[in-house]
């Protein structure tokens, strides 16, 4: 079974065929999608989704706050999710009309890329977020463009589960990953011509702390780049990362998908 573990499946991209491409990824032999959260907009999004989970491919909800989406008032939203994280949706909250249970809490981070300006509250957010998720005992998401060093810097006596979203870090920091107990996910940018750098890391250091995503509708692997991504496309990633570590696809993801078990704990 693959495992794509970092989807947005809620998004516009997806309006006009969604049901179509769940049923791409059964075909390929996805059996389980992770959904980050962003903002309300798309925490509003995830009931009618979720209830579409099937035995055949299971839809699993994070709640959290982007850190692009980051603002003055963000706490205000942050205490909402926090009690719909121990108790579950309210419809007279948030116009939700049913309950849901979140398996983790992401996507969460810092973003040095897109937005510079509310970096101070992006780290205050970051932090609250990761100490509720180990007062619940959850996983978190991490998004770290451009602030990889700086989040494992301000992490390091934290003890928490986690998985850094996209990795693109070098071989040291993979290694402070590794030693922390969390986890990388790797995605389509791995079959890129210009990442060599990341196939040579990951090789390295080999199949342990590496899970798979899509970051769907983004980031599609060769030979869709460019084009919109789905999670039926976790199958080339899966190929990728058997080239690197000299074992067969099926291998790679069925080991990856392992791994997003352990971190989840959630048995497949």
């Amino acid at each position: 079974m693959l495992t794509d573990t970092h989807c947005h499946l809620y998004a516009d991209a997806f309006d006009e065929d969604r049901s179509e491409v769940m049923q791409r990824a059964v075909a390929a032999g996805v059996g389980r999608i992770f959904l980050p959260n962003v903002d309300l907009e798309t925490w509003n999004k995830f009931p009618d989704l979720v209830a579409q989970s099937s035995a055949e491919l299971g839809l699993y909800p994070m709640l959290g706050i982007h850190p692009c989406s980051v603002d003055e008032d963000w706490s205000d939203l942050w205490d909402r999710m926090k009690a719909a994280l121990s108790i579950g949706l309210e419809a007279d909250s948030i116009a939700v009309p049913k309950p849901m249970t979140f398996v983790g809490i992401g996507e969460i981070g810092i973003d040095l890329y897109w937005r510079q300006d509310n970096f101070a509250l992006q780290q205050e957010a970051f932090l609250a977020q990761v100490h509720h998720a180990i007062h619940l005992d959850l996983p978190v998401c991490i998004h770290s463009r451009d602030s990889l060093g700086l989040i494992l810097d301000c992490t390091k006596d934290v003890n928490f589960r986690g998985v850094y979203h996209c990795y693109g870090g070098n071989l040291a920091q993979a290694r402070s990953i590794m030693e922390r107990g969390q986890y990388m996910g790797i995605g389509g940018t791995v079959t890129f011509k210009s990442n060599q750098a990341l196939r040579e890391v990951l090789k390295r250091i080999g199949p342990e702390n590496i899970v798979m995503e899509t970051d769907a509708p983004y980031l599609a692997p060769l030979p869709y780049r460019g084009k919109r991504n789905e999670p039926a496309m976790v199958g080339k990633v899966a190929q990728c990362l058997g080239e690197i570590w000299g074992m067969s696809a099926q291998g790679a993801g069925d080991r990856c998908s392992q791994n997003a078990a352990d971190l989840w704990r959630i048995p497949l």
